[in-house]
């Protein structure tokens, strides 16, 4: 039987899977509505700016998870 949902077995893919979750609930609709409000930081709206970090948390857990992941497939002595 095939498995649909493949969980990670070491505590580094436990915490980047929870980095990833963290990230996609930071841009969901109830943290949206909090954001969303008539601020400007440094010229830009509050909602630009969280969706800017958002999108820089996401690039930035992918290159961890990459990196982390060539390190565990190397051969190590």
């Amino acid at each position: 039987m095939q498995r649909f949902v493949v969980l990670p077995t070491t505590r580094t893919g436990w915490l980047l899977l929870a980095a990833f979750v963290a990230v996609i609930g930071a841009g969901i609709w109830p943290v949206i509505g909090w954001i969303n409000r008539a601020t400007l930081l440094l010229g830009l709206p509050l909602i630009v700016v969280w969706s800017y970090l958002v999108i820089f948390a996401c690039v930035a857990v992918m290159a961890i998870a990459n990196h982390c992941i060539e390190w565990e497939d190397e051969p190590h002595e």
